[in-house]
């Protein structure tokens, strides 16, 4: 019982931590574009 809840905690937390790092590179994305281009 103890080990489902903790697999339950795991994966919530890997599931903030994807979205935390979706929220941090939407904004880089557009200049990360920019640098593509520029670069090639």
């Amino acid at each position: 019982m103890s080990e489902d809840t903790n697999f339950k905690e795991s994966s919530h937390f890997g599931h903030l931590l994807i979205a935390t790092l979706v929220a941090l590179a939407m904004p880089l994305l557009p200049m990360l574009m920019g640098w593509y281009a520029m670069l090639s």
